[in-house]
């Protein structure tokens, strides 16, 4: 990771929230077409991850355009929001993380289909890359 952004590395975070959030939720819709025999119980979970996560990424975009507006100058309250935000963006990744997992472990669908156990395992690995680098840049 590079450390130009210096003291507004926040930035840099909100930067990879927004990226991984629209990730996220695409893979939440992929999962259930590259496994097509999806029991309806993983369906419906991904839809809600899906509408979940969008909520979060357009939090993202919101917030990204606020910043835009301050020109630079970020208030207390915007880079609170902006901490906040980011949080709750990897304990969502968290949690999408471990839903999947439950998918490798549980779900016939997918574990009768080494392609579909392969992109679930690229999915995870990108989750956990966006929670590494957001944690990384809020120590």
């Amino acid at each position: 990771m590079q450390y130009y952004y210096g003291a507004q590395n926040i930035l840099r975070a909100l930067d990879e929230a927004d990226f991984w959030k629209h990730q996220e939720m695409e893979h939440a819709g992929l999962i259930p077409i590259v496994a097509p025999s999806l029991e309806p119980e993983y369906v419906e979970k991904l839809t809600e991850f899906g509408i979940e996560i969008g909520h979060l990424y357009a939090e993202a975009v919101k917030c990204i355009e606020s910043v835009n507006r301050s020109r630079g100058m970020l208030s207390r309250e915007l880079k609170m929001q902006m901490l906040n935000l980011i949080k709750k963006c990897i304990e969502q990744s968290q949690r999408f993380i471990s839903f999947m997992g439950e998918l490798q472990e549980n779900s016939q669908a997918v574990r009768s289909s080494q392609p579909t156990v392969t992109l679930l395992h690229h999915m995870i690995r990108e989750s956990n890359y966006f929670v590494g680098i957001a944690q990384l840049i809020l120590v």
